[in-house]
């Protein structure tokens, strides 16, 4: 009897797992979220176009703006997409007809003449967009 006592059974039950280990998928999952979160802000798109610094506060954004840019090369874009000086005044229209509340935010580079820039804003405000402002990068 006393053997019986500390006998053990042999056989063990041989189960299939059933369940996922999601600890290494949640552990990759963090890595590339923290690389997408460190990379996305050094990734850039746009026109390039070198700013001028001056010391003005900044303007809140509630709605998308639109942006109208002149690169060095006294090219103008309208939303990243060149546009020739002849088109603008009627895409402009088009466009405040569609959304009479527009904002136009005027992105020229610090060497664009002070002409150019004037004919971009004649024919801004020509097409009846009264709300324009100029971007500029803060001064340090």
């Amino acid at each position: 009897m006393i053997k019986s006592r500390f006998r053990y059974n042999i056989k063990k039950q041989s189960k299939i797992m059933s369940e996922i280990n999601v600890t290494p998928f949640v552990d990759v999952m963090l890595v590339l979220l923290i690389i997408f979160m460190i990379t996305a802000p050094l990734m850039k798109t746009g026109i390039e176009i070198e700013l001028p610094e001056v010391n003005t506060p900044n303007i809140p954004e509630s709605d998308e703006p639109l942006i109208v840019s002149i690169n060095k090369d006294n090219e103008i874009f309208l939303s990243e997409k060149k546009i020739s000086n002849k088109k603008l005044k009627s895409k402009l229209l088009a466009i405040k007809n569609a959304n009479p509340k527009v904002k136009v935010f005027i992105k020229a580079d610090k060497v664009v003449s002070y002409q150019t820039l004037m004919e971009v804003m004649k024919q801004i405000i020509d097409s009846n967009i009264t709300n324009v402002s100029l971007i500029t990068d803060p001064k340090d």
